[in-house]
């Protein structure tokens, strides 16, 4: 059997870098030691299975990150929509007094 990965070195990483790519891809286990993915438990020192696929996490992130920027926008848009309603109701202030 191959040495895990765990216990390659850069230049493994740099000589067998399309194997890697095979081994990696789809991440389906991590070590509990260093973090580092594969697909298979073969490779790992200390293998934890992935609670799920990449992609689906992914997409989650990827969606969650979006959600946050709306809500964001969202938010500055409101604080802006207030000092503005703040700054015409003391301008009808201003000219109600100049006027009395």
């Amino acid at each position: 059997m191959a040495k895990s990965l765990c216990k390659w070195r850069r230049g493994d990483v740099d000589a067998e870098l399309e194997l890697l790519a095979t081994i990696v891809s789809p991440p389906c286990v991590a070590c509990s030691k260093c973090a580092r993915v594969a697909r298979d438990k073969s490779y790992l020192c200390r293998p934890t299975p992935l609670p799920a696929s990449s992609e689906s996490v992914t997409k989650k992130v990827k969606k969650k990150a979006k959600d946050e920027k709306l809500t964001k926008k969202a938010l500055k848009k409101g604080k802006k929509s207030t000092k503005t309603a703040k700054s015409k109701k003391e301008k009808k202030k201003a000219k109600a007094s100049k006027n009395a």
